[in-house]
């Protein structure tokens, strides 16, 4: 989930217009904490801005630090600048 966002992030530039700006709209609300990791991630999802994860049979969540999220957040920041 984690790395899914950041992948978004990184890319965001090849992607059209219409998609960069949903990509910011969803990742700024993250970033100010309007709405949590999990959130970001359903609504990428839902709207079709990063791909479906393929099943493989189980495969455990990743926890992800406070650091994780504060550097996540830092980058994300960053872009919207």
């Amino acid at each position: 989930m984690y790395k899914q966002i950041e992948q978004a992030l990184e890319k965001i530039g090849s992607s059209d217009k219409p998609k960069q700006e949903k990509i910011k709209a969803i990742l700024k609300r993250y970033a100010n904490s309007e709405i949590g990791l999990d959130e970001a991630y359903y609504d990428l999802l839902e709207e079709e801005l990063i791909p479906m994860p393929q099943r493989c049979g189980m495969s455990a969540k990743i926890p992800v630090t406070q650091q994780d999220e504060k550097r996540l957040k830092e980058k994300i920041n960053n872009m919207l600048l």
